[in-house]
């Protein structure tokens, strides 16, 4: 017969085993009370060690949550700017996937994420901006030559941005086949996205009726917000019920994250187009100053070396064509030098034909 030996430590052990019992008694009574009152989560009350203590809706946290501390300090200032701004209304508020959006911006690199913070509020280095900021003097689009704002850069009418569109557009179709998207989604979002250059587009009579009711969705959200990669919440369940009937094990949530990541790349590829134009000859504004400089260079060739010091005469000795064929930047220079010294050249010979005048023509000065 085995028995425990009764020793002081032997004794201690089995007090904490009574009061374990006990304590899980009066728990497991305490949860049937909760049950009883339908109240099935305890309140988490205040330690009397605590010195501080954080309430959220009237619940006691513990522990601090870092994201949903920033959205209780950061949001209500963010909708106050969409009411100002006409960002984000309240109802496209409630009809954005906002989870998707977010696990799409985690995964895109870095300089894109600071892009579509920047491009969302309209605050980058586009024409308004660049003027505001003193970079420039035109706030002229580098593709078009019209006013530009971060809205115009995917609506800009010039045809290589026009062409740029068209290519990423196929690609972004291309991308959905192969993530097994419903064809009838496919063809919806691609006739919405339509809407960023021209609003007229999109019809809800494009669209079978069991998907009329997420195109108004996404007509609430806006085509510059679908852009941007705000879908709405509505599109993941229908693309769920395609999947199921194809017997697919594919995630509709996973699906609906990646495509706001191809939407942001989208709208960035536009704007990586737009610079390139912007630091080629392709410019508009280099354009027009290409012209007006080689205007001047005629006009300094027609008026001759007269009025010019020896020393620069040699520049108009060469061939005018040699000279409009030299990169914009050395014709600039050109032109300056050449400008900068006639106006010397002439002031400097201006007492000198005053003297001249008042000698042949001394009635002229006469008191």
């Amino acid at each position: 017969m085995c028995y425990l030996e009764r020793s002081p430590k032997n004794n201690y052990i089995l007090s904490w085993s009574k009061r374990n019992v006990e304590v899980d008694n009066w728990a497991v009574a305490y949860r049937h009370q909760l049950e009883a009152s339908n109240h099935l989560i305890a309140s988490n009350a205040r330690f009397f060690t605590e010195l501080a203590a954080l309430y959220i809706g009237g619940v006691k946290q513990s522990r601090l949550d870092p994201d949903h501390i920033q959205e209780l300090v950061a949001l209500p200032a963010l909708r106050k700017r969409w009411r100002e701004k006409l960002t984000v209304t309240p109802e496209a508020e409630s009809e954005t996937d906002w989870p998707s959006l977010a696990r799409a911006m985690r995964s895109l690199p870095a300089g894109v994420q600071r892009w579509t913070t920047k491009h969302v509020v309209g605050m980058c280095g586009v024409g308004k901006f660049k003027v505001r900021w003193g970079y420039d003097t035109s706030a002229a689009c580098p593709c078009c030559g019209e006013f530009e704002d971060h809205l115009h850069v995917p609506r800009c009418r010039a045809p290589s941005t026009s062409a740029e569109w068209d290519r990423q557009t196929v690609a972004l179709d291309l991308w959905l086949d192969t993530q097994v998207t419903d064809p009838a989604i496919k063809h919806a979002l691609l006739s919405l996205l339509k809407g960023v250059r021209d609003p007229s587009l999109p019809s809800i009579r494009m669209v079978p009726g069991r998907l009329s009711s997420a195109f108004r969705s996404q007509q609430c959200i806006g085509y510059q917000g679908l852009l941007e990669g705000r879908l709405s919440r509505q599109w993941a369940p229908l693309q769920e019920e395609y999947l199921q009937s194809r017997g697919s094990q594919r995630s509709p949530t996973l699906w609906a994250s990646r495509l706001s990541h191809q939407l942001i790349l989208l709208g960035f590829q536009l704007w990586e187009h737009r610079n390139l134009v912007q630091h080629s000859e392709d410019n508009v504004q280099l354009q027009e100053r290409s012209q007006q400089v080689n205007d001047g260079i005629h006009n300094q060739f027609d008026m001759g070396p007269t009025d010019l010091p020896k020393v620069v005469q040699r520049l108009l000795s060469v061939k005018r064509r040699t000279v409009l064929n030299k990169p914009l930047v050395d014709r600039e220079e050109w032109l300056k030098l050449v400008r900068m010294e006639r106006t010397a050249y002439r002031r400097a010979l201006a007492p000198q034909r005053r003297i001249l005048h008042r000698f042949f023509h001394p009635a002229d000065h006469s008191p």
